[in-house]
């Protein structure tokens, strides 16, 4: 779809203009009387000298408004009960955009964006200098542009007002997805797991992780997915104890698995899948057993994933499940059966003076088994995946969140079994909460040990990666 001289989405689904304008109704809706809340885009980010990374506009930016551009904000007030919308950005400029490409400057602003008024970004401290001395309240969150920020105190200096934070609200909007959202979710999961599906049926002993990278990231360009929405993790042996390994330059190993993180972001949503699978396509029994846990306590939480519960009550879930398998399989002791009971143990050893050398289950699923999801990968109240800020909210229909155990046994920890040492799997899948359940976005990539090794074996020497010698000589 063409907006201008500009195509904003690609091949996909896409958040029609009405629901932005309803976003940005609803949250007037509910400022303060007699409120200004300034929402502020991101920074260009410099990769080397005056080169720019690819830019990404802030998340409520986009919620807002869907407007791309950076040196851009939106200031939205119910000024004397009157709600308004208005839009400041970069001006046009002919010699800026012949290297940097067209702008919409305030008049493209207005016209595709709906403000109602638009401005060139330099009539800002004006603007809002204007505005404060009309509003009992301000939003404003600082630390996201330091250039807006530095405009902002420059008028807010003396006025003895308390700042708002306009994320008190958009929290609250963001965590539940609309219908329209869900659908570019769902898609951005679509892609993930073709990406995946590929990875296995590429992956052979001798390859580098970068090249699975490679063609993943294909994948996600070809389907119109711009970016990944993280850095793309392909760890194989040990490399996957390193939860954000991202250096993905290791030869893969004949014996080893293979843990690749790896998800798209499409129209701003980001997808985030995770599969763990043998580099030679047969696991062996130990990884068997590992996975088979994993996998276990994945399912358990999925199928326990519905309105009312909270991620910290499915985290506990998928702990238990672990701690009887881990116990079953001797890597735990039996005394490990809750964790009220694994804090006695520690406690005594404590007590008697000695160091504590048991195995515990922080030790090897030291993360959380859930984080939100949308257009951030980490979104709203995540802090880390084991922070429990916002994980006791009541599961709601159109909430989007992770489903992520693992175990990962250091290759040098002797308290472990010799069998299990180097092993890391991680299973991850993202789920949208319904009316009586949950749909996982990220579907159409095989997770059970049959699927996938059937999956590896339809094409062991994939048409990008056979030696000249085995390609046939035209005739």
């Amino acid at each position: 779809m063409k907006i201008g001289s500009k195509t904003l989405t690609n091949q996909g689904p896409v958040v029609d203009k009405k629901e932005f304008a309803e976003r940005r109704q609803r949250f007037i809706s509910k400022l303060l009387p007699n409120s200004v809340a300034i929402i502020v885009s991101n920074p260009e980010q410099v990769r080397s000298n005056d080169v720019h990374f690819p830019y990404r506009q802030s998340s409520d930016l986009l919620y807002l408004s869907n407007f791309p551009e950076p040196q851009s904000l939106l200031i939205l007030t119910n000024l004397k009960g009157m709600p308004e919308f208005m839009m400041f950005v970069r001006p046009k400029d002919r010699a800026r955009e012949i290297w940097t490409g067209k702008r919409f400057g305030d008049e493209g602003a207005k016209r595709f964006f709906g403000p109602d008024l638009a401005h060139t970004v330099d009539k800002f401290p004006v603007v809002l200098k204007e505005l404060l001395a009309k509003a009992d309240n301000v939003y404003y969150k600082y630390g996201r542009n330091e250039e807006f920020d530095h405009q902002f105190s420059n008028e807010w200096i003396g006025l003895s007002r308390t700042l708002l934070n306009p994320d008190d609200i958009l929290r609250e909007m963001r965590i539940v997805k609309s219908k329209a959202e869900v659908d570019q979710m769902r898609y951005a999961g679509s892609i993930s797991a073709e990406a995946h599906c590929l990875a296995m049926k590429i992956c052979r002993p001798g390859m580098f992780e970068y090249q699975i990278q490679a063609e993943m990231e294909r994948i996600f360009l070809m389907k119109g997915a711009r970016s990944p929405a993280y850095a793309s993790i392909v760890a194989g042996g040990a490399n996957a104890i390193t939860l954000h390994y991202v250096e993905n330059s290791a030869i893969l190993k004949d014996g080893d698995l293979v843990l690749i993180d790896a998800g798209c972001e499409y129209a701003g949503y980001a997808s985030d899948v995770t599969r763990t699978f043998p580099v030679n396509g047969t696991f062996t029994r130990a990884q068997q057993e590992i996975y088979e846990l994993v996998l276990e306590a994945q399912m358990s939480v999925i199928e326990s994933a519905k309105p009312g519960r909270t991620l910290a009550e499915l985290h506990d879930l998928a702990s238990g499940v672990f701690r009887r398998g881990l116990i079953r399989y001797g890597v735990l002791g039996p005394e490990m059966k809750t964790k009220e009971s694994e804090a006695k143990a520690q406690e005594k050893t404590n007590h008697n003076g000695k160091v504590s050398t048991q195995v515990v289950l922080m030790d090897l699923f030291m993360h959380g088994t859930s984080h939100w999801l949308g257009l951030d990968v980490h979104d709203l109240w995540t802090t880390g995946t084991r922070s429990r800020y916002g994980k006791t909210l009541p599961l709601k229909p159109g909430m989007v969140f992770t489903v992520e155990p693992a175990l990962y046994f250091e290759p040098t920890d002797k308290r472990l079994p010799h069998k299990y040492r180097g092993i890391g799997v991680r299973i991850e899948d993202d789920v949208v909460i319904t009316k009586n359940g949950c749909e996982v976005l990220s579907s159409g990539v095989p997770k059970t040990i049959k699927e996938i090794e059937q999956l590896m074996g339809s094409d062991k020497e994939p048409r990008a990666y056979r030696t000249r010698s085995a390609r046939k000589r035209p005739a």
